[in-house]
């Protein structure tokens, strides 16, 4: 299998003369068809993938797949696609139509020489991760096991596998074409023995005690999936790493608090007259304990508190604050013991969003106990691994 190549060429050598004698011959040809005709292209080894505004003329249709052959003869390629009508909003649509070859398998070599092997007729390798993929290789992740969820073409994995060094990574996807994508990437770079594919909704089949981290990217909102990742957390706590889209130019909202009435009727705390005191079965009993409980207030690291965050506005600052309080509540809730998890905002990392109205960030918290030292925990996590940069 032939190695990808990212970049749009000027076309030299699509003969037109021959793509117009075969329509001419089946008196398909129009004028206008000469504008369909591709200048440039990407090329992905053996395959070249044509814009979407190519061939787009309804007679190209009518002369099947002569069509195809002549064009991939005139450019001596094995395989054609075309690109797709790309909805932003659903970054797991497929991108390529595969119009000639029998299947549309490629490799991606990326800049840390890591070999991604998917289906380009399912989809393409997305540039726009790059940065994230470059912050996270730096990280020292020996010995750490880290679960990501919504894998995809293994962006991530990959990158804390081979560049961090991590002992195992979990990767979970719906998608039975990216699992199949992860296998055979695994295989190429010979980190199957440490990579564990799981297909299915992560909310569902993710395992849970196992993480020293969770990685969350899927945008534009992970928030459904905040308890499972917490599930997944060893109970000595660990790191999150939360993608989210957010709207920069929402107003903050006030916070409405209702309390609960978990007391005895008023008076001195005694039952009224008349009135038996309800009693409360073993699991009840536990349930008024949790929901009684004050959790310790979300904190931010003090190194990041004194520098970046003075200066973001209310929308980032809200994500993270209401992010991390709702994983403290689950925490407390899934372990349910005398000292209690604290959340630390460790960073935000800004990506810039698809609009000016919203920005792609990157929150990560630290989840443990409250009498852990906060700032060494933090950098045992974030240690950079100079053998490996």
């Amino acid at each position: 299998m032939q190695a990808v190549h990212w970049f749009m060429r000027v076309n030299p050598h699509l003969r037109s003369t021959e793509v117009r004698a075969l329509a001419t011959t089946k008196g398909l040809w129009d004028d206008e068809m000469q504008r369909d005709l591709p200048k440039k292209w990407e090329r992905h080894g053996d395959m070249i993938v044509f814009p979407q505004n190519s061939f787009t003329h309804n007679n190209w249709r009518y002369i099947g797949r002569d069509l195809w052959r002549v064009v991939a003869e005139s450019l001596n390629i094995a395989r054609l696609g075309r690109k797709r009508i790309i909805d932003d909003e659903d970054d797991r649509t497929p991108h390529v139509d595969l119009l000639y070859g029998d299947h549309g398998w490629v490799e991606h070599v990326d800049d840390r020489g890591i070999r991604f092997v998917y289906d380009a007729s399912k989809r393409v390798f997305n540039n726009k991760k790059l940065p994230e993929m470059q912050r996270i290789s730096e990280w020292d992740c020996h010995g750490q096991t880290i679960v990501d969820m919504y894998a995809g073409l293994g962006y991530y994995s990959l990158r804390f596998l081979v560049c961090c060094g991590a002992k195992q990574v979990v990767s979970i996807d719906w998608s039975d074409d990216m699992c199949e994508a992860l296998r055979r990437t695994a295989e190429a770079n010979n980190v199957e023995d440490r990579l564990l594919v799981i297909e299915g909704d992560s909310r569902r089949v993710t395992p849970c005690l196992v993480a020293d981290r969770v990685f969350l990217g899927l945008v534009p909102s992970y928030r459904a999936h905040w308890l499972t990742a917490c599930k997944a957390l060893k109970k000595e706590g660990g790191m999150l790493h939360i993608h989210e889209v957010i709207d920069i130019t929402a107003k903050k909202k006030a916070e409405k608090e209702t309390a609960k009435n978990i007391s005895n009727p008023p008076g001195d705390g005694a039952p009224e007259k008349g009135k038996v005191k309800r009693q409360l079965s073993r699991s009840q009993s536990i349930v008024e304990e949790i929901e009684s409980r004050v959790l310790p207030t979300p904190k931010v690291l003090k190194e990041f508190e004194q520098g970046e965050w003075k200066s973001l506005a209310e929308p980032y600052k809200d994500f993270a604050m209401d992010c991390a309080t709702n994983c403290t509540r689950f925490l407390n809730n899934i372990h349910f013991s005398d000292t209690m998890y604290c959340v630390t905002i460790v960073n935000i990392t800004k990506y810039g969003g698809m609009s000016k109205k919203s920005d792609h960030v990157v929150l990560d918290l630290m989840c443990c106990m409250e009498d852990m030292p906060i700032e060494k925990m933090v950098a045992k996590y974030l240690t950079l691994n100079h053998s490996l940069t």
